[in-house]
């Protein structure tokens, strides 16, 4: 592999790897979770202003309903005191009032039923969330699981290609040694055969070389002959 496409091998592999941490699906899953919370929280929050904007009209209720049982006192008094004109005054502002008290009926019927429709979404998206949260929690221990058993399996064959390649500079080892030993062998036979010099023997050729010998083997047989004699001397 050249340089440029090992380079290239290695930023595909660091891309690779951001898009992953990228596309962590447990990340994903607690970012879901943090949503659906944040839902609920929503409708906690609008719960609590339609139940303080009910309690609001309640009180503006009980002060119409003091307002007609007011009124409707005067009325009473002012006929029995003969007079009919400010009976028929209270009965106007008597008339007001119940229509006030209509409207604020119909306001708080209507908050009861956000109160209870916002009751209900509360706790089907509670529910939802427990059962999101037991999934979330399964499928991240089913992520790191498979996760570990990915990296077991890239570990194992990253050790399968070191252990090729150590096996191929083995070989690669022992086909330079014996191509060494090879040469070493031709060298010799060449020297054997005479075809090749061989620079550590003596000097002259094969004839030198005996005659030589027989002049070494000629001088140490007179050295024992001198050797004898003056030993057969002493002894006589």
């Amino acid at each position: 592999m050249s340089f440029f496409a090992r380079l290239k091998a290695l930023f595909g592999a660091k891309a690779h790897q951001a898009m992953e941490a990228m596309e962590d699906p447990r990340a994903s899953l607690d970012y879901s979770l943090t949503r659906l919370q944040g839902s609920l929280r929503q409708i906690s929050d609008s719960l609590v202003e339609v139940s303080t904007a009910r309690r609001s009209l309640e009180s503006q209720r009980g002060q119409t309903q003091k307002a007609i049982d007011k009124t409707e006192e005067q009325a009473r008094q002012a006929m029995r005191a003969g007079r009919e004109d400010l009976a028929t005054r209270a009965l106007e502002r008597k008339g007001l009032a119940q229509e006030r008290l209509n409207r604020l009926n119909d306001s708080i019927a209507s908050l009861d039923a956000q109160v209870e429709s916002l009751k209900t979404s509360q706790a089907n998206l509670r529910q939802k969330i427990e059962l999101f949260q037991a999934r979330k929690e399964e499928l991240k221990a089913l992520y790191d699981s498979s996760r570990a058993q990915l990296q077991v399996k890239e570990a194992a064959t990253g050790m399968s290609k070191d252990l090729a390649d150590a096996g191929h500079a083995i070989e690669r080892a022992e086909a330079r040694i014996q191509a060494m030993q090879s040469r070493v062998e031709a060298i010799d036979d060449l020297i054997a055969s005479g075809a090749l010099e061989d620079v550590l023997a003596p000097e002259g050729d094969d004839i030198d070389r005996e005659l030589a010998s027989l002049s070494r083997a000629a001088a140490v047989e007179r050295e024992l002959e001198r050797l004898r004699a003056e030993a057969t001397g002493e002894t006589s």
